[in-house]
């Protein structure tokens, strides 16, 4: 058993410990996961540094996801990603590839840079819900273009596993940025599977007690 939630049992009543599983259990399916590119530094090559927060990025024909600092973009500055070439420079014209290892949803991030109308197409997205391809060429669209961050809210698509962002047309380029999600509902475990947890954590406060009663 896990070593922290056998420390936080040892000594509690069985209601508190069940008490305790389903307030976790309630806190991590809804807990907000937001990547910010702040860790890294102007030129990462960015692919599975955040895997551990459960999405990689790529991008496709041969280039790939660069970090780059500028400042005076403002969505959290200074840093956010554009395509490029891994030899170096961006061109922030290519395919962004957001990969999710669970299902997502509550999914938003900022595209900034934009020089397209405001009102107008950028890019187009197609988004993968539960490994399917659902939705095609979503049109983005540019609310407020230059510096400031066109906010991008996908939240209206559940279970997401990938949006594949093609067809930039800004003159400038887009970068990304800001990129938020809550894990899925359906990647948190079963009622059952928390039945059976639950039960092993009474199992165990319970054996505690008779333990020290002999």
């Amino acid at each position: 058993m896990n070593r922290t939630i056998y420390t936080l049992v040892r000594g509690v009543s069985w209601r508190f410990a069940v008490a305790l599983i389903i307030l976790c259990v309630g806190a991590s399916a809804h807990a907000t996961t937001t990547i910010d590119f702040e860790s890294l530094s102007n030129g990462t090559v960015v692919t599975n540094q955040f895997a551990g927060q459960g999405i990689t990025f790529s991008s496709a024909g041969g280039e790939v996801m660069l970090v780059t600092t500028q400042a005076s973009y403002q969505s959290t500055p200074p840093n956010f990603l554009c395509t490029g070439s891994a030899a170096g420079g961006i061109d922030c014209v290519g395919t962004v590839i957001f990969d999710f290892a669970t299902p997502v949803n509550g999914l938003q991030f900022d595209a900034v840079g934009n020089q397209n109308s405001i009102g107008t197409s950028f890019a187009q997205a197609d988004i993968y819900q539960n490994g399917i391809l659902t939705v095609s060429n979503l049109g983005l669209l540019v609310s407020l273009g230059n510096f400031l961050p066109d906010h991008q809210d996908l939240s209206a698509y559940s279970n997401i596993t990938q949006v594949v962002i093609h067809n930039n047309t800004d003159p400038a380029g887009t970068g990304y940025d800001t990129v938020s999600f809550t894990q899925s509902q359906a990647s948190v475990p079963e009622p059952a599977t928390m039945l059976l947890l639950g039960t092993g954590i009474v199992g165990l406060a319970a054996a505690r007690r008779r333990k020290k009663q002999s």
